[in-house]
Order: C-alpha cells, then sequence, then structure tokens
C-alpha cells in the first residue's frame, strides 16, 4: 500500500522538478577573489595618473626652454643693437684713424725713398768737396763713376806711397763704410826701354767706396732672395 501511495505520488510530480533533485547546485553571481580586481583598477588608476603627470612635466619643460630660449633671443638682440650703435657712432673716428695711419704711412714711404735717392747725392757732394780742396801730392783724378751706395774711381800717381795716402784720405770722409784699391799696374811710356826706365814711370789704379748704405742694401736684398725662395719651395 506504502510503494502505491509513493509512485502516485511520483507521477503527480512534474517532470521539471523531478530534474532538479540531480542538477548541479548553482552558487551565483559570487567572486570569490575580489581583491584582484580591485588592485587592477587601482593599478590602472596609477597607471594614467602617472602618464598624465609625465605628459604635464614635459610639457612645463618645453615651454621652459621656450620661453629660456626666447628671453636669451631678446637679449642677444638687445646687445646687437647695442654694439651696431656703438660700432656706427665709431665709424666716423675710425675711418679718420684709417686716413690718418694711410697718410703718415705715405709719407714714412716718401721720407725713406728721399733718403735712399739724397744719400748718394749727398756722398757725392762730400766726395767731390775734399777732391776739390785736397791736395792729391801727385794724384790726379782721370775718371769717376758714382753708383748710388758705390763710387768708382780711376787715378793716376807718381808711385804706391802716394796712391795708399790719397785713398786714406778718401776712406776718412763722412759716410765712406770701405775704400780699397781695385787695380794698380804702371803706365806703359812710348820710346824705347832705356828711356822709360830712366823717366819716372806714373802708376794707374783703380779705387771703389762703399758708403754706408750699400750694406742696408745688401741685407735687404738678401732677405728679398729668401723670400723669394721660401715662396717658390712653397709652391
Amino acid at each position: 500500500m506504502m510503494r502505491g501511495l509513493l509512485s502516485a505520488a511520483y507521477s503527480d510530480t512534474p517532470a521539471a522538478t523531478r530534474g532538479l533533485r540531480f542538477a548541479r547546485p548553482w552558487l551565483g553571481g559570487f567572486n570569490l577573489l575580489p581583491y584582484r580586481q580591485r588592485n587592477a583598477r587601482l593599478a590602472r588608476r596609477r597607471r594614467v595618473h602617472e602618464w598624465f603627470a609625465a605628459t604635464c612635466s614635459g610639457g612645463a619643460a618645453v615651454l621652459a626652454l621656450a620661453g629660456w630660449q626666447a628671453l636669451e633671443t631678446a637679449h642677444l638682440d638687445a646687445r646687437r643693437v647695442a654694439v651696431d650703435h656703438s660700432l656706427a657712432q665709431l665709424s666716423v673716428p675710425l675711418t679718420e684713424h684709417a686716413t690718418l695711419q694711410r697718410t703718415r704711412d705715405e709719407q714714412r714711404k716718401g721720407a725713406a725713398r728721399a733718403k735712399t735717392l739724397s744719400d748718394p747725392l749727398t756722398y757725392l757732394r762730400d766726395l767731390l768737396d775734399m777732391l776739390s780742396f785736397e791736395p792729391g801730392d801727385g794724384v790726379v783724378l782721370q775718371q769717376l763713376r758714382q753708383r748710388e751706395y758705390e763710387t768708382e774711381l780711376l787715378a793716376t800717381s807718381s808711385g804706391h806711397l802716394a796712391s795708399a795716402e790719397w785713398l786714406k784720405r778718401l776712406g776718412g770722409i763722412r759716410g765712406v763704410k770701405e775704400a780699397e784699391v781695385s787695380d794698380l799696374h804702371r803706365v806703359p811710356l812710348p820710346g824705347n826701354a832705356a828711356t822709360a826706365a830712366s823717366v819716372n814711370v806714373p802708376i794707374e789704379f783703380g779705387a771703389r767706396l762703399r758708403w754706408d748704405g750699400a750694406v742696408q742694401k745688401g741685407s735687404a736684398l738678401a732677405s728679398r732672395a729668401v723670400k723669394s725662395e721660401q715662396s717658390r719651395g712653397g709652391k
């Protein structure tokens, strides 16, 4: 009888209700590890904040650099304007100074050129004065040739001693640097040998006088030659 009641009750129960007895229990939407999601949200927020702070810092640095460059540019422009103004004020005195410098250089060159041209004439005048007022003591001048800072003389004398004394007096002239005999020989006379031996045969000699400017001119020529050789070697 009990079995019949149970079978009747089971038959009255719906099929869906009977299947629930063997289904897996449902726990719903409950999260067993809620702190992981919270930590992830906090990390994302922290990253966003860091990116925003970095962006702001970079923008501030760029703005600061741009402002500093603008200030430096304005400062340099102001200094350039001040320098240009100062140069504009000094242009007239600088031009006058350059003109005076050129004029002084030209005057120095002119004075040096005039001295170079006048010195040989002065030396020649002193030489002619000495030859005019100083007795020759048996020395007769035959020829005189002036070459800037060098004078060549051709003369005859009665003997070697007279020639040496005359040349010594020439070496005492102001401005004479060196006096030397260039050639010395007896003058041939017409007639036979006996007549030539009995007569006092004159001596013909040449003399060369070098003046003070000859040394400076030689040094200048030597320096020019050295410079030309150096320039050729450099090429």
